[in-house]
């Protein structure tokens, strides 16, 4: 008998041939096939010893395209498709049925057909890109058009036959034929019917769908039938855990509503349930396309995430507590191994989430060759390493499912996207502690069971109520939105009419939902809430105070009456009428008022700072604390209190020199524009400093939640910029306004007017206003990253 190569070599120059139909052509195949054509039955051995041929061919085929050509000739693949595709369409026509010969080699052909084009669809999904995935819709391919060759060739009773012959199970070498693990799959696989229907193509296999031969309850059950590509059955490993799969995640003594029932499994299929619906990955990316169709911006879906979130968590805990309850399924550990959204499948009938495929997928672990496909991403790093030790795999997976429910489309670098630092700060550390690329710093902050071993045991039940907790802050501080839109670059200009950023509203919700939550063991966070929320509230203040006197001052300069009824009163009770009790006396003996031609340049610039500085605050550093990193940390805590200091000055500091130039001397204005600008100044160094510290720190430490590239952290290069050219401006300013204080210029109007502009212009409206969204990204990215590092420190 031939080798096994060669006899492929000869198939394929074969098939090459088939478009004619001649008889001379098919008579080498068929007899390459050792199909009988002299009419006589096929013995029970020849029968046996043509299927060994034909599982043999079949396993011998090139798994890759370049594989292929190289061992048959450029092109060959892509040729032999073109052959045999209009070959096995064209046997279908009744006018060419009898010319073309029997049956079986119809079927056979068939068989290999799709075996090819499965091969074919399998490496175009694992060479999309990861922020890609395969058009949404069964039975829809990337390669060919499903509906009309493999819908058709499955349909066919003689392609069934062949699939059913070829796939039936048979004993291994060195297995008997009373085998226990043998006897299930041959009782199912022989009641079923043979009349199979296509579903859907898989990453190593082709999925089909039928109903059993004998009724249950007046009713067929219909099964799902998994068959591994042939060629990927000569993988020891995936055969093997194809075999076992059955024995392994089997569930049908537990009356399971998340996990499939495996009715058996052998080398190169699995028998399951046939679940209606569709793929989690084709419900997502329908309503990404819809929301991308009707022109919205990037945003962030609450909605999705609470509803889809809860549903992938039930799907969890049921899988851990089977594995808890169940001492059959104790190999199961819980564990999914991965989880990936074509691996949960939404039901039509109740839109629970039911997981499939179990287990590792051999694709990720390069025990297939070749690349791994657009949903690697969802997959942990240790599970395609392919370590031992992976109980927390899972938690990799459920962070970046979480943040393609909350923003539509996957993580594929390995991090939180921004839009959650935008705007769901307590997501992003929900999930930042579930992604690390090292198993055991995850769950550094939400840990849920004992912290010993190698993998620290964890409970999803406790998981999810974590995850409710920090949604339920999200929309608690963004009053109950359940889409959250990205507020960066000239979007961010409608909100320029709220000087303060909202923010000290958000913190006085985010204090009262965590005080509704008091019951939660997070105290170290809710020190912090109660401290952001006083400095928050105090900016907010001394904002209203300071804009309030100097607008009041102004009104005093023009002489005018504005109808306070309040400073009539005081000025009644204090018998002074034209003057205000106590503040005035604390003005310098040259200062008069009314006198708005002296103190127009004072109030032009105090009124500038009182609106700039309270943005600046607000909007880079209310709701933030270097100092979560904590005090073991050394020089880099100490970096963090030096940081937070400089940080809560910059609430009141400002404002407070604006009103000392308003209440007691305007000539001071050019030294205090000076101060406000070198305090400025010291604000973004330490904060730079500090940001790059603790991303150097992170970095050292392994920590995959920060970027392995300053160029990829939003906001980092242009808060650098800000240094020089905040330093650049204070000296500026310094210089200048020494000169003028010391009046050895002369130029006040203009150099108040220029003041006043650059920090409305310049610093409220472009670098706070449309800039200090990104920034903000960096400095959040940043403490939620040190409170990590004073973890693992």
């Amino acid at each position: 008998m031939e080798s096994q190569g060669a006899t492929l070599d000869l198939l394929v120059a074969a098939l090459r041939e088939l478009a004619g139909y001649s008889e001379r052509r098919l008579a080498p195949l068929r007899t390459l096939l050792e199909l009988d054509t002299d009419g006589r039955p096929e013995t029970a051995r020849q029968r046996t010893r043509r299927l060994k041929l034909w599982r043999r061919l079949l396993q011998d085929i090139s798994l890759d395209e370049v594989s292929f050509d190289g061992r048959f000739g450029l092109g060959s693949r892509r040729a032999t498709l073109a052959s045999l595709v209009p070959w096995c369409l064209g046997y279908l026509a009744p006018s060419r049925r009898r010319q073309a010969g029997p049956d079986a080699l119809f079927g056979f052909v068939g068989l290999f057909l799709l075996t090819l084009l499965g091969l074919a669809e399998s490496e175009a999904q694992r060479s999309l890109p990861q922020s890609s995935a395969p058009p949404g819709g069964s039975g829809q391919a990337l390669t060919h058009d499903c509906g009309s060759i493999c819908g058709v060739l499955i349909a066919e009773d003689a392609v069934a036959e062949a699939v059913t012959a070829v796939y039936s199970p048979q004993p291994t070498t060195g297995r008997r034929r009373a085998d226990a693990n043998l006897d299930p799959a041959e009782r199912e696989w022989r009641a079923l019917d043979r009349k199979l229907r296509f579903h859907r193509h898989g990453t190593t296999s082709m999925i089909l769908r039928g109903n059993t031969a004998s009724s249950v309850h007046g009713t067929r059950p219909e099964f799902a039938l998994k068959l591994i590509l042939y060629p990927f059955t000569r993988i020891s490993t995936l055969a093997h855990a194809t075999r076992t799969y059955a024995e392994t995640y089997g569930t049908s003594s537990t009356a399971s509503q998340h996990l499939v029932r495996v009715w058996a499994s052998f080398d190169s299929w699995i028998l399951m349930d046939f679940i209606k619906g569709k793929t989690l990955a084709e419900v997502v990316r329908e309503e990404s396309e819809q929301e991308s169709s009707a022109g919205q911006v990037p945003t962030l879906r609450l909605d999705r995430l609470r509803t889809k979130g809860l549903l992938l968590f039930e799907a969890m805990e049921e899988l851990q507590r089977i594995a808890e309850d169940s001492p059959e399924h104790s190999r199961v550990k819980g564990l999914h191994a991965d989880l990936s959204p074509s691996n949960i499948i939404v039901s039509d009938a109740d839109g629970t989430f039911k997981l499939i495929d179990l287990g590792r997928n051999y694709l990720y672990t390069h025990t297939i060759t070749g690349t791994t496909g657009a949903e690697s991403c969802y997959v942990a790093p240790e599970a395609k390493a392919g370590d031992n030790e992976i109980g927390r795999a899972d938690l990799y997976s459920l962070g970046q499912l979480l943040i393609l429910f909350g923003s539509g489309r996957a993580g594929t670098d390995g991090v939180v996207p921004d839009i959650f630092y935008m705007r769901a700060t307590p997501l992003a550390r929900f999930i930042e502690d579930l992604i690390d690329a090292d198993p055991a710093r995850r769950l550094l902050i939400f840990s849920t069971g004992p912290g010993t071993g190698p993998e620290p045991a964890f409970s999803f039940a406790e998981l999810k109520s974590g995850f409710l907790t920090e949604l339920d802050m999200v929309q608690a501080a963004e009053r109950d939105e359940t889409v959250l839109r990205v507020e960066a670059g000239w979007r961010a200009l409608p909100k320029l009419l709220r000087p303060l950023a909202g923010d000290p509203g958000r913190e006085w919700r985010l204090w009262q939902m965590r005080r509704r939550q008091g019951d939660r063991p997070d105290a170290h966070r809710s020190q912090f809430t109660n401290w952001l929320l006083f400095w928050s509230l105090l900016s907010a203040l001394i904002w209203a105070v300071t804009n309030t006197v100097v607008l009041t001052w102004i009104l005093r300069d023009l002489n005018l009456s504005w109808g306070n009824s309040l400073v009539d009163l005081v000025q009644h009770a204090s018998h002074n009428p034209t003057g205000l009790p106590i503040v005035d006396s604390w003005r310098a003996s040259d200062y008069r008022v009314p006198d708005w031609r002296a103190n127009l340049p004072a109030r032009i610039v105090g009124l500038s700072y009182a609106i700039a500085a309270p943005k600046y605050y607000q909007m880079l550093f209310s709701g933030l604390t270097p100092i979560v990193i904590g005090w073991r940390a050394g020089a880099l805590s100490r970096l963090a209190l030096a940081t937070e200091t400089i940080m809560r000055i910059m609430a009141v500091a400002p404002c407070m020199l604006v009103l000392a130039i308003t209440l007691v001397e305007p000539r001071w204005w050019p030294i205090n524009s000076a101060i406000g600008q070198c305090l400025t100044w010291l604000a973004n160094f330490l904060t730079l400093a500090y940001i790059r510290a603790v991303i150097a720190r992170s970095r050292h430490l392994g920590l995959s939640t920060v970027p392995s590239d300053d160029s990829k952290i939003t906001g980092l290069s242009q808060f650098t910029q800000w240094v020089p050219t905040s330093l650049f401006y204070a000296t500026a300013v310094l210089t200048i306004g020494t000169f003028l204080y010391l009046q050895l210029l002369h130029d006040t109007y203009v150099y108040a007017l220029a003041v006043a502009s650059t920090n409305v212009f310049l610093f409220y409206v472009i670098k706070c206003g449309i800039g200090g969204p990104t920034i903000r990204v960096a400095i959040v990215r940043t403490c939620l990253a040190a409170e990590r590092v004073g973890r693992c420190s």
